[in-house]
């Protein structure tokens, strides 16, 4: 199971659309710059690369084998470099720091998840979030299963668990957009 590569609150998230002069699928979630700027391995595994690679300005890739499957994650932006090519680095280990490196507005994190491996035009991405386990979508998942959803309490923000916001968020009178934000976590609490 993969974990969240670094702090920050999710600022884009996978399949929004970007028109930079050309309209474009966004293949990863970004996390900003608020909080520790440290980037972590989200699962342990090989360095395939560390160096710049285009848009992505720096940028480091990992091989991982997680019960005979294979994934290729993809950290970029980044401020500079703690691997180098070749290197076991195990899950949690600090690889980077977040930059504001390639075509990039802003420090932050830009995350991928290739599924085996990362191909230029990103055609084996997937959206990360429905791979990283995170303590805090336990818990949303776990409240929400309190006001009558019937979530598997995973940590994982995937499609079931975002419709579950969203409908809690649309019979509450939130904006509906499928993040727990302040408004949407009190209200969850509340019961």
């Amino acid at each position: 199971m993969f974990i969240r590569p670094s702090e920050g609150r999710v600022t884009s998230h996978f399949g929004e659309t970007r028109k930079n002069n050309v309209v474009k699928v966004h293949k990863g979630v970004d996390f900003g710059s608020d909080g520790s700027l440290v980037i972590r391995a989200a699962e342990s595994g090989v360095v395939t690369r560390a160096k710049v690679i285009g848009g992505y300005g720096n940028t480091i890739t990992i091989v991982h084998t997680l019960n005979g499957k294979k994934y290729e994650t993809l950290y970029a932006h980044l401020k500079s470099f703690s691997v180098k090519v070749g290197k076991n680095v195990k899950q949690g280990q600090q690889i980077g720091i977040k930059g504001n490196t390639g075509n990039s507005t802003g420090v932050h994190l830009h995350f991928e998840i290739h599924i085996p491996s990362y191909e230029v035009g990103q055609p084996n991405a997937v959206n990360p979030l429905n791979y990283v386990s995170e303590t805090s979508i336990t818990e949303v998942q776990k409240l929400l299963n309190t006001v009558g959803y019937k979530l598997v309490i995973d940590g994982i923000e995937g499609p079931l668990t975002i419709a579950a916001i969203k409908d809690f968020q649309k019979k509450k009178g939130i904006t509906v957009d499928g993040i727990v934000g302040p408004k949407t976590l009190a209200a969850l609490k509340k019961k």
